[in-house]
């Protein structure tokens, strides 16, 4: 645990899990309340949460422009900022019965506005303080910190509302916000790449641009990075759907409940703590083919999942847990690794538009393959998963054969 008297490194994880306990804690009570406010009409639901998805397409490269710049410590702060103001709002208006559905919607593309600028430049910070063989170490312990975020946040959600209501779930969510301010003011970042970058205006077309000249030059130059991003964007393109929609419902169809379901959940999340603390002793090197591998990996567990009955299903989680964390921890090092440093921050934003994209259509994509059958679905969703992997384990071995 040296890692913890790295300079900032404390801060920056702190900063994480008290952002990530109020994320968490606010998807829980954004559900009932979209639900509240439609009268449980799932398609007013599912149009507040297609605008969630769309703000990652347009800001995920601007973050990225604004990491690579020298507006980090500015890009969590304000992106922290927005998301707090708007769980006020949201939380005045819902005591005062005036919340509606546009301004859900609005909130909703605000909140997603301000996660897609804060996740490419606290990735992005993360090299500039720590040498590059201990990033996968460094990784895997804010992995394992947004893990019991994932799980806490909920967990409080439930407990507050218990005794009060989902008001004042929303002041929970403001003031972890508020805390992750505070200790973000104690950040400093690259002093060279902020004064070099001072009189640096964005231009938003340039952006757009350079990201997509961007994507191309990896392909020449950076293949096998190249290959872990539009891969894992692949991957997750099937996987969002089937862990957000397919498990639930699966389990649902064969007998299981509400409370067998949330079990699953709870085990994902306790097999990616669990894989986070055994990359962190084990695991010193990652690459692209490691990363497909564990892709392919993964979809096997789910394939495997989708074809034996229900009380396997509860083992297997955990497992899938213990591979997501190696699938996340993998891809966070492999990026931060191969990128060139003045490109860290575009290629994570990059890859937040490609990812985001490929898990906005992923509902699209279960629905369809739903309509002959959720199981079917499952199998076939969770098969394609495997294959992408195995496919990008082939790619990125004959790149390595040919260096």
């Amino acid at each position: 645990m040296n890692l913890l008297k790295i300079r900032y490194f404390p801060t920056l994880i702190s900063s994480l899990f008290f952002s990530k306990l109020g994320d968490y804690a606010y998807e829980v009570i954004f559900v009932f309340i979209v639900l509240e406010v439609t009268n449980n009409d799932y398609l007013y639901a599912g149009v507040v949460y297609f605008f969630r998805f769309i703000p990652f397409i347009f800001f995920g490269p601007i973050g990225g422009w604004l990491a690579d710049n020298g507006y980090i410590k500015k890009s969590l702060i304000y992106s922290e900022i927005i998301r707090l103001i708007i769980s006020i709002i949201i939380y005045i208006s819902y005591i005062n019965e005036a919340i509606n559905i546009s301004l859900l919607i609005s909130s909703s593309f605000l909140t997603t506005v301000g996660r897609s600028i804060f996740q490419p430049s606290f990735q992005t910070f993360i090299p500039q303080i720590i040498e590059n063989k201990k990033l996968s170490k460094a990784n895997s312990i804010t992995q394992i910190i947004e893990e019991v975020s994932s799980i806490l946040g909920p967990l409080l959600c439930s407990l507050i509302i218990l005794v009060s209501d989902k008001g004042m779930v929303l002041i929970f969510n403001s003031l972890t916000y508020f805390i992750s301010i505070i200790i973000l003011l104690g950040l400093n970042e690259d002093k060279d790449k902020k004064n070099k970058n001072k009189n640096k205006k964005i231009y938003i077309f340039s952006v757009y641009k350079e990201t997509f000249l961007n994507i191309g030059n990896m392909f020449r130059t950076e293949y096998s990075l190249f290959v872990a991003i539009i891969g894992s964007s692949l991957c997750i393109l099937f996987t969002g759907s089937v862990i957000r929609f397919v498990i639930p419902a699966v389990s649902i169809y064969m007998n299981g409940d509400e409370v067998f379901t949330s079990y699953i959940f709870s085990l994902m999340a306790t097999g990616t703590i669990i894989g986070g603390i055994i990359y962190n002793k084990t695991i010193t090197k990652s690459t692209p083919n490691k990363l497909m591998f564990y892709w392919f990996i993964y979809g096997v567990i789910m394939l495997i999942m989708s074809l034996l009955s229900m009380k396997f299903i509860l083992m297997l989680s955990l497992i899938l847990g213990i591979f997501g964390a190696f699938v996340d921890i993998t891809l966070i090092t492999t990026i931060q690794t191969l990128s060139k440093k003045e490109n860290i921050g575009r290629n994570f934003g990059t890859f937040s538009t490609l990812a985001n994209t490929a898990e906005a259509l992923s509902g699209i994509t279960s629905g369809v393959i739903a309509t002959i059958g959720i199981t079917f679905s499952f199998t076939i969703m969770s098969s394609l998963i495997a294959l992408i992997g195995l496919y990008g384990i082939t790619l990125t071995s004959n790149k390595k054969n040919t260096n």
